[in-house]
Parts: structure tokens; C-alpha cells; sequence
């Protein structure tokens, strides 16, 4: 059963003639004007992605930049703790820590000697 609709406008039509609608759907007509609507807003959506795209892209290599340089620095102090340590283990700087604690430098040194294998398994 089809539902339909009638509208009485004196305007539009004669006196006293009906026009009627019917409630089945209609296809969609789209004409050039929406078409060109659609390709503008296309456009634009694809060029503000674009916009935060670039700017995703320049703000991860700042970042890279950055780590790049804090790594570069923290190889360089490796290599300045590296060159501290070997100071600090050398002969000179330990025969100078020593005066400085007044430790005695060791005079007459004896050695003994056990029979046999002292170290066994």
C-alpha cells in the first residue's frame, strides 16, 4: 500500500487541482556545483593533513637532533671519566695519596715459601 500526500497551493496550480506527492524515494541527483563543493572541501582537508604532517614530521626531527647531541655529550664525558679514572689508578697518583695519608712505604719485603703445591683443586 503507497502512502502518498497531497498539497492544495491556489499559486502554483490551477483552481482546484491537486498535486500529489508520493512518499517513495527518489534517487539523488547531484549536479556539477556540489561536485566542485566536494573537490574544495577534499582539498582543504587533504591540505591541512599535509600542514600537520610537515609539522609532526620537523618537530620529531628537532627531537632527533637533540638526543643526537646529548649523546654525542655524554660519549665525550665517558671518555673524560675514562681518562680520570686512569689518572687516579696510575702509580704516581697513588705513591702521592699515600704521603698524603702518612702511609709508610714498605722497606724490607720477605716472601714464604711453603713445601709442596699450596693450591691444590
Amino acid at each position: 500500500m503507497s502512502q502518498s500526500l497531497t498539497i492544495t497551493n491556489s499559486n502554483s496550480l490551477a483552481f482546484g487541482k491537486r498535486k500529489k506527492f508520493s512518499a517513495e524515494r527518489q534517487p539523488i541527483r547531484v549536479g556539477p556545483l556540489t561536485l566542485n563543493f566536494l573537490l574544495v572541501v577534499l582539498i582543504c582537508a587533504a591540505g591541512v593533513f599535509y600542514i600537520f604532517e610537515v609539522n609532526d614530521v620537523a618537530t620529531r626531527g628537532y627531537k632527533i637532533k637533540e638526543l643526537e647531541k646529548r649523546a654525542q655529550d655524554l660519549e665525550s664525558n665517558n671518555e673524560k671519566l675514562k681518562i680520570r679514572e686512569a689518572e687516579l689508578r696510575s702509580m704516581y697518583n697513588i705513591e702521592e695519596r699515600t704521603k698524603n695519608l702518612n702511609m709508610v712505604a714498605p722497606g724490607n719485603i720477605s716472601y714464604i715459601t711453603l713445601p709442596g703445591n699450596v693450591a691444590m683443586k
